[in-house]
C-alpha cells in the first residue's frame, strides 16, 4: 500500500514538473499554428477568387516583394523606429514630470489637468495639418506626433500610480521628518510602478503609428511615406509589406515593454506568477 502511494506521488511529481514546460510548448505552438493557417486560408481566398494584386495580394506575392525591397524597408523603418524611440523617450519624461506635479499638487492639478484632458480629447488626425504648419516638414513633425499620441496615457497612469501610495506608509515618512523628495522617491514612486510600466505598455504600441501618421503628412521617408506612395500608385504588396514591417516594429516594442517589466518590477504579484510558470 504504500509502495503504492509513493509511486503516485512520484508520477503526480513528474507530471507537475512537466507541466510549465507543456504549457510553455502549447503557448508557442498554438500561435504558430493559428498564424499559418490564417496565412493558408488567405492565400487559397486569394487564389481561388483569382483576386487582382492590386485589391488583394497573396501572402506569398507580399513575401516576394518583401526580399526583393528588403533594403528599401530596412531603410525606410530606421527612419520610423528612430522618429517613434524619440518621440516616446520625450513623452515617457513628460509624462513623468507632469504626473509628479498633479498628483503632489492640487493646484497644480486644477490648473493642468483640464486643458491636457481638452488636448487629449481633440483628434489627432485633425490636428495634423496645423501641426505640419507650426512644426514644419521632416523628422521633427514625426517626433511631435508620437509624443502627442503616447503620453497622455502614461500621464494618467503616473498620477494613478503615484497617488495609490499606502497612507500609512506616507504618514510614517512624514512622522520622520522625510520631505516631499524623499517620499516620492522611496514611498510614492515604487509603489506607482505598476502602474507606470502598464501606461508605457499601452503607449508604446502607439509610438510606431503616431510616427506613421506623422509620415503620411509631414515626410518624404519613413514607412508611412512609403505606404501612402505604394497606395497612390497601386502598389498594394509594397503597402502590405510596409504594413507589416510596421506591425512587426509594433511587436518588437511590446515585447520590449514586457522584458522592461519584468526587470523592473521582479517583486509584482504579476510577475511572480509567470516566475511560477
Amino acid at each position: 500500500m504504500s509502495q503504492s502511494r509513493a509511486a503516485s506521488r512520484s508520477i503526480g511529481a513528474t507530471a507537475a514538473e512537466g507541466a510549465p514546460g507543456a504549457s510553455r510548448g502549447a503557448g508557442i505552438l498554438l500561435p504558430l499554428l493559428s498564424g499559418i493557417g490564417g496565412l493558408g486560408l488567405w492565400e487559397l481566398a486569394v487564389r481561388g477568387f483569382d483576386l487582382p494584386s492590386y485589391l488583394l495580394p497573396a501572402p506569398s506575392e507580399i513575401a516576394v516583394v518583401m526580399a526583393e525591397k528588403a533594403h528599401l524597408l530596412l531603410d525606410q523603418l530606421q527612419y520610423t523606429a528612430f522618429a517613434a524611440v524619440t518621440g516616446f523617450v520625450i513623452a515617457i519624461i513628460i509624462a513623468l514630470v507632469l504626473g509628479a506635479l498633479i498628483a503632489a499638487s492640487p493646484a497644480v492639478e486644477r490648473v493642468l489637468y483640464v486643458w491636457l484632458v481638452v488636448f487629449h480629447a481633440i483628434p489627432k488626425v485633425v490636428v495634423a495639418p496645423l501641426l505640419l504648419v507650426w512644426i514644419g516638414f521632416g523628422l521633427k513633425s514625426s517626433i511631435i506626433f508620437v509624443v502627442v499620441f503616447t503620453f497622455f496615457p502614461m500621464l494618467v497612469n503616473t498620477v494613478t500610480g503615484l497617488r495609490s501610495a499606502d497612507p500609512d506608509l506616507l504618514l510614517l515618512t512624514r512622522s520622520m521628518g522625510g520631505n516631499a523628495w524623499q517620499t516620492l522617491r522611496t514611498i510614492r514612486l515604487p509603489s506607482a510602478m505598476p502602474s507606470i510600466i502598464s501606461g508605457i505598455k499601452i503607449s508604446i504600441t502607439l509610438a510606431p503609428l503616431g510616427a506613421v501618421i506623422g509620415e503620411f503628412v509631414a515626410s518624404n521617408k519613413g514607412l508611412g511615406h512609403m505606404l501612402i506612395q505604394s497606395v497612390g500608385s497601386l502598389e498594394v504588396p509594397t503597402a502590405f509589406a510596409a504594413v507589416v514591417v510596421v506591425s512587426v516594429l509594433g511587436i518588437i516594442t511590446w515585447y520590449l515593454a514586457e522584458y522592461v517589466e519584468r526587470i523592473a518590477i521582479p517583486w509584482h504579484a504579476s510577475q511572480r506568477g509567470r516566475a511560477e510558470e
